[in-house]
């Protein structure tokens, strides 16, 4: 089975949040796309932090997001903000950096990229023409060979830890939009 059909109906279960379903119809405020983008930079960073480490960004020129993201926040909240980290991107960036630390299974990390940024190369081309601002994040030299070079280093034993992923996303995204969430611990 493909990571696409493993993850299949996490996917649609983080597509059918309040927060994704406005944040496609480009419904979010200033402030809560803001806050959004501060929740991700934490997320992204450890992502590819991880990646670089084990030289899995080493054919993906262009990939790296935190910096937009980053560029992308300053230029909606300025320079002084009071955006705090939520719980669930604490509890993700924890996560991840466990997982880049265990030496048995820091190659996971790779179904973390998957999620977020197949999902950036994929569905940002909507969203940035929906958001506030530049849209940075989801501006990408070159999507079609960036999604054929990560295709291409993807394994099928990364499933469960895809799961994983779309897991936190849904979280965060519930708690963006201060829905309830379902417990979840991975």
């Amino acid at each position: 089975m493909s990571l696409r059909e493993i993850t299949h109906d996490l996917h649609q279960n983080a597509e059918r949040t309040v927060f994704a379903k406005k944040l496609v119809e480009g419904s979010l405020s200033v402030e809560e796309y803001a806050n959004y983008l501060w929740q991700m930079i934490p997320v992204y960073s450890a992502i590819e932090f991880g990646n670089r480490m084990l030289g899995n960004l080493d054919t993906l020129k262009g990939i790296d997001r935190t910096g937009a993201i980053y560029e992308d926040f300053l230029e909606l909240a300025g320079k002084y903000h009071s955006f705090t980290w939520l719980p669930s991107t604490l509890e993700y960036q924890r996560y991840l950096t466990d997982l880049i630390n265990d030496t048995s299974r820091r190659h996971l990390i790779k179904a973390h990229m998957y999620c977020r940024h197949m999902g950036d190369l994929f569905g940002g081309q909507i969203i940035a023409k929906k958001v506030h601002g530049s849209g940075r994040f989801y501006q990408f030299e070159d999507p079609k060979s960036l999604k054929e070079a990560i295709r291409a280093t993807l394994t099928d034993d990364l499933g469960p830890e895809a799961r994983v992923a779309f897991e936190f996303a849904i979280k965060m995204m519930r708690e963006l939009n201060n829905e309830p969430s379902l417990e979840y611990t991975p």
